[in-house]
């Protein structure tokens, strides 16, 4: 069975991600959480699943989300791929993926900067959830 629950790690940041289940539908899912995102510096954001973008990559699943939300000022993302996993009921498996920020200025930043960017190394653990239809 394909993994439906990842829990990410590096240092403080701590990610937690239960996709959709295109199975269920979006409207049953619609408003709960799918994504926490912690670091030792601040709280912990929550995440439903019309904040999280996911797109199909070669690498795997790109996931991403917006940490700082300012049109004006610029922001931050962050994002991670997760791999296609097979884990059996109740098992889990270990991985590693890349976690990348993107700081970003808005057309108000001064002074204006250029788009940056850093990864970092992200050791993962998923489970595979069992639901009911």
């Amino acid at each position: 069975m394909a993994a439906n629950k990842f829990v990410l790690k590096h240092h403080r940041v701590e990610v937690e991600y239960t996709p959709e289940d295109p199975a269920v539908g979006a409207t049953s899912t619609a408003g709960l959480t799918v994504l926490v995102y912690r670091d030792g510096s601040s709280t912990s954001m929550s995440f439903t699943g019309s904040e999280v973008a996911t797109d199909q990559t070669a690498l795997g699943t790109l996931v991403s989300v917006a940490l700082v939300r300012s049109v004006d000022t610029g922001g931050e993302r962050f994002g991670f791929f997760l791999p296609q996993l097979d884990v059996p009921p109740t098992q889990s498996a270990e991985f590693r993926t890349v976690g990348v920020y993107e700081r970003f200025s808005g057309p108000e930043s001064i002074p204006h900067r250029d788009p940056s960017w850093r990864s970092i190394e992200l050791h993962g653990t998923a489970h595979t959830l069992i639901t009911e239809a």
